[in-house]
Formats: C-alpha cells, structure tokens, sequence
C-alpha cells in the first residue's frame, strides 16, 4: 500500500480527512487532520487485466485505511472527461466501487470540482501540476516525494478540510 505516516496523533485527537483520487490502474489517497497534516497516504496499484479483482483490490486496501485510521469524511475529485473514453470508463468504475465502500464503512463522502481542488490550493482553478505541486509541498510538507496519485489525493483532503473550516466559521 505505500504508507507514508508522520507518526504523529491527529490534531485534537479528531477524526482525519481522507482524500481519494481514483483510477482502475493506480488509486491515491492520503488522509489528513484538521490542521491539514498529511498523517498518512499511498497509493493503490493495480496489474492490468479484468476490472473485477483490480476493483476489489482498491476497495480491500481503501477498507484497510478506513479501519486503521479514524476517518471522519472522504472528499474525491468529480468525474472529468477527458479525450480518452477507455481511461473515464476505468476512473468511472473506481469511483463506483470507493463510493460504494465508503458509504458501507458510514463514511460520509464530499464531492469536489477538479477546479475547486486547484483553487483551494493555489489560488487559481487552471493551475498546472507543477503549481499544484509547489503549492502542496509548501502547506503540507511531506519527509519524501509523493506520486502524482497520492498528491492529488493530499491536495482533495486539503480542499475538502478547509471547505469544512469554512463552512464551520459561516454557521458561527
């Protein structure tokens, strides 16, 4: 599973976020406090072949997590489309099988616009993963280098624990 783990207790001894950024071949997720601290993150790997067993291998290792750590909500990226139709049918299925083990484990799940995620992060909706990258390193510094799938994972529960925050101030 690729456990990255600060080896420290949540903030306020809270429940964690959980960021997920799903794919058929490779499923990053990272899990985070309030105070937006990557306390764990990885990423799922799937061989190629039938999408039965790879799915179940995602939702098996996304399972693991949840009963490791003390998730309190998920947040995923919305479905883009992009050019290549086999590769949306592969992340479509992924987000099917997630939300489905999610919601069995009563994790309540935050959807989020690829562009909301970039604006959270950096200020602007159409950044690149560059600026994406720089961004993350600077407010949630990590002790080695994430793949692209669990950064993206970090940047959603960082774009979903600042939009709890958020909406925590307003309801004040």
């Amino acid at each position: 599973m690729g456990r990255l783990r600060s080896g420290a207790e949540p903030a306020r001894g809270g429940p964690l976020y959980l960021g997920v950024d799903p794919g058929l071949a490779a499923t990053g997720w990272g899990l985070i406090d309030d105070g937006t601290r990557v306390v764990a993150c990885g990423t799922v790997r799937t061989s190629p072949g039938p999408a039965a067993p790879r799915l179940l291998r995602i939702v098996d290792e996304l399972r693991s997590v949840v009963a490791a750590y003390p998730v309190g909500e998920a947040a995923l990226e919305e479905l883009f489309v992009g050019r290549n139709a086999t590769s949306v049918i592969g992340v479509a299925q992924a987000r099917g099988a997630i939300l489905a083990a999610l919601a069995s484990a009563g994790v309540d799940v935050h959807e989020y616009k690829p562009a909301q995620v970039k604006a959270v992060l950096t200020g602007y909706g159409m950044a690149t993963k560059a600026q994406m990258a720089r961004m993350l390193s600077l407010q949630a510094p990590v002790p080695r280098r994430l793949d692209d799938h669990a950064a993206d994972a970090v940047a959603i529960a960082i774009c979903h624990a600042r939009s709890r925050r958020l909406h925590r101030l307003v309801a004040t």
